[in-house]
């Protein structure tokens, strides 16, 4: 006769043979059913077409084959969800030249309290778009230290290069959204991770140049 019985938390049932125990693990919702795994592809994709909007929660960049999710779509999609996002480790691994950040987000399941995922992302004042800027003037570029100024290859309508003219951007100026895109790059990372949207949406790839793209 078999024997219900609770060990660690699980309903376990005990079919005594004529040598051995067979243990059964009953579980209890711990591992998703096949079912809801494609119910919960459906929704994302159902909010994607519903809710999201191109160029708002996500966008699609030349010469990539899935769309990048943005900020604003990982909060569309921890509502769904339930998902709620806290800044777990922040690391500041700045030096004298640069402001760096990496930061760790966790997303908690806002009703059982459970932690669901984990996203790391880092930012840096040394990264190219932060590193420089354009000059006030063309005195401004003149009158700037040569080892803080530069003349850049760009390209410009119908693909024909000019220079440009670019001076180092204080680190400073730029702290605040060194961290604020640190914690962005960690909350998408940890919502893709969470509700397994990776399949439909790439991450940050609107941060790289069209060189590092290619």
């Amino acid at each position: 006769m078999s024997v219900v019985k609770d060990v660690d938390g699980a309903r376990v049932t005990e079919d005594p043979g004529p040598t051995t125990t067979h243990l059964t693990v009953i579980d209890r919702g711990a591992v998703l059913t096949t079912s809801e795994v494609i119910e919960r592809t459906k929704r994302i994709r159902e909010v994607m077409e519903k809710v999201m909007k191109t160029g708002v929660h996500y966008g699609v960049i030349p010469g990539t084959q899935k769309p990048t999710m943005y900020q604003p779509g990982a909060d569309v999609l921890n509502v769904t969800f339930r998902i709620a996002p806290k800044v777990g480790k922040l690391d500041d691994i700045s030096d004298d030249d640069a402001i760096r950040y990496r930061v760790t987000v966790q997303g908690w399941h806002q009703v059982t309290g459970e932690l669901l995922a984990e996203g790391i992302g880092e930012c840096s004042s040394s990264e190219e778009k932060y590193r420089w800027r354009r000059p006030v003037c063309d005195e401004a570029w003149a009158e700037t230290a040569e080892d803080r100024r530069r003349a850049k290859w760009a390209k410009g309508q119908g693909g024909k290069p000019y220079q440009q003219k670019q001076i180092r951007t204080s680190p400073a100026d730029v702290a605040n959204t060194i961290l604020k895109m640190a914690v962005k790059r960690a909350k998408v990372a940890m919502t893709l991770s969470a509700t397994a949207a990776s399949d439909v949406f790439a991450q940050d790839l609107e941060d790289l140049s069209e060189e590092l793209r290619d």
